[in-house]
């Protein structure tokens, strides 16, 4: 029996959070609203676009799914996740990013399944193929070594240690329980904080390859800084140091944090950003020292060693 025609389905709120990308946002809601599933609504946060108003905009489309709600001031990437997951109804919460779209209408259906077949799964990750300079790769919750070493993977249902913000859906309780995104975090790597608090939880992540989502990347969304050329550099550096700082052991952590400042510092010095990287490493610093200690368990340790976890980078 297809889902669609059982009683009792979770309702799914479908997230999505953008600022200054109409065309794109239209592409993803035809997507979304045209999702064979019964019981779903649509939240769109307006992140303080400057051009015009979203809400205003998406009048037109008289969708009785859709709720949208706008901010003054741009509450960046986890802020505004956090704001649709406080306004949404949903037993579900399925975040899409505005520049991305569903492969097929069945992609609400299988997300549910999954949470109903599985109670302890709490984060489903999904297959992303990413459209770029008129190439196409695949952006999936494995390193490389993992797809090298295993032929398949990719098409192969398994946990996993985290989640790519891209397409992701998270039960509710895993937020009740953990918490909501670290919204200072603004933009990267807030997807793999929550995924260390959501395993250290005892939940799964689970990685559905049958659930695609297309991604046709856009300008930052990164509120430009005026001595900034790559303010998402500055916040990746940053970030990596205070995660590193929360959460792995000290014999993880001194090599994590060498393994992605030299990969940052690569990437500064090919881009002109330099100065980027040297303020992300004494924001980090800075950070870090404000946050508290609070590192992996030995079970969560186990679950990220046995699923492709990020220990050592």
């Amino acid at each position: 029996m297809k889902m669609s025609d059982e009683k009792g389905l979770p309702k799914i709120s479908v997230l999505i959070g953008t600022r200054n990308r109409p065309e794109a946002l239209i592409r993803c809601l035809r997507s979304v609203l045209a999702q064979d599933y019964p019981n779903f609504e649509v939240l769109v946060l307006d992140d303080a676009s400057d051009a015009y108003n979203v809400c205003e905009f998406l009048q037109e489309l008289a969708n009785s799914r859709i709720r949208c709600f706008r901010v003054p001031e741009p509450l960046g990437v986890a802020g505004g996740r956090n704001r649709l997951m406080e306004l949404a109804e949903g037993d579900v919460f399925c975040v899409i990013d505005d520049d991305a779209y569903f492969d097929d209408l069945q992609a609400l259906n299988k997300i549910a399944n999954i949470f109903i077949r599985n109670a302890d799964v709490g984060i489903v990750a999904v297959k992303v193929i990413d459209h770029q300079d008129k190439k196409t790769s695949l952006l999936v919750p494995f390193p490389k070594w993992a797809l090298i070493c295993h032929h398949g993977l990719v098409d192969e249902e398994t946990d996993v240690s985290y989640f790519l913000g891209t397409c992701h859906a998270i039960r509710r309780k895993v937020i009740q329980v953990c918490g909501l995104y670290q919204s200072d975090l603004m933009y990267g790597e807030e997807e793999l904080d929550l995924s260390y608090r959501a395993v250290e939880a005892g939940f799964r992540i689970r990685y559905i390859p049958e659930i695609v989502v297309h991604h046709c990347p856009q300008d930052s969304v990164v509120k430009s800084h005026k001595f900034m050329r790559r303010p998402e550099l500055y916040y990746h550096v940053r970030n990596r140091i205070l995660l590193a700082r929360k959460y792995l052991p000290l014999h993880f952590a001194t090599f994590y944090i060498i393994f992605w400042m030299l990969r940052s510092f690569i990437s500064a010095l090919r881009s002109g950003a330099v100065i980027e990287f040297v303020q992300g490493i004494v924001a980090g610093i800075q950070f870090a020292k404000k946050a508290k200690r609070t590192p992996l368990s030995r079970e969560a340790i186990r679950y990220l060693r046995k699923h492709h976890g990020r220990l050592w980078y």
